[in-house]
């Protein structure tokens, strides 16, 4: 059996709110899970609840078997690429490599890479958002870890990225499982083996395309 996270109970209130509500998904290595939902839904507090640096007293998250309080800190578990640019800004690339991978081989690797070796010397800042996207993911893959937690990877990046990221993940779905969210939602689509709807606060499998425009997530003129 491949390994995989299980995510269950996960309740989260706001106020008076209650954002999410005995929230379940899974996902194994070798699967691309779609997260979507509306603005405001909840879909990046699960995925800071599920790696762990966002706080509730009612989650249940287990890899493996194993049950994680903050999945973060263990090695080997999880990575997690959050909607903002996490990379120290006015550092060159050839030095985050050096700073995030322990592993020299690693970092021979990643400096060698076509789309990453003309733009070692720049700073983080310099890079377009296609460019810094596409290098925090590929950063974050070199990482010994089990399971990637996306959010928002396409968006308000160039098409030709969108694509080139698409193919960066199914080149390493032989170890790894991958929980993406982002209103980008056509290439949410295209890439996803399962898809799962953050509607009212509770996860709901989606089995069909026109299930979304059933929910009014999406319009159905948009299917083709």
């Amino acid at each position: 059996m491949p390994p995989k996270l299980e995510v269950d109970s996960v309740r989260y209130r706001i106020g008076e709110r209650q954002l999410l509500t005995d929230v379940y998904l899974n996902c194994a290595t070798g699967e691309i899970v779609g997260l979507l939902g509306r603005n405001g839904c909840g879909k990046s507090t699960l995925l800071q609840i599920i790696f762990g640096t966002r706080h509730t007293d009612n989650k249940h998250i287990c890899i493996d078997g194993n049950v994680y309080s903050a999945p973060y800190k263990v090695p080997g578990q999880l990575a997690y690429l959050p909607q903002h640019d996490f990379l120290p800004k006015d550092t060159k690339l050839d030095k985050i490599v050096n700073l995030y991978l322990t592993d020299p081989a690693k970092r021979v690797a990643l400096k060698q890479h076509e789309r990453v070796q003309p733009h070692l010397a720049k700073h983080a800042h310099e890079l377009s958002k296609g460019e810094h996207r596409y290098f925090s993911l590929l950063l974050l893959l070199q990482l010994n870890v089990k399971f990637l937690l996306l959010d928002e990877p396409f968006s308000g990046i160039e098409p030709l990225y969108i694509g080139q990221i698409q193919e960066l993940l199914q080149a390493h779905l032989s170890s790894k499982g991958f929980i993406i969210t982002d209103h980008q939602y056509q290439s949410v689509l295209e890439i996803s083996h399962r898809i799962i709807l953050l509607a009212d606060g509770i996860c709901h499998p989606i089995a069909h395309p026109e299930e979304l425009v059933q929910w009014g997530y999406m319009p159905a003129g948009l299917l083709s």
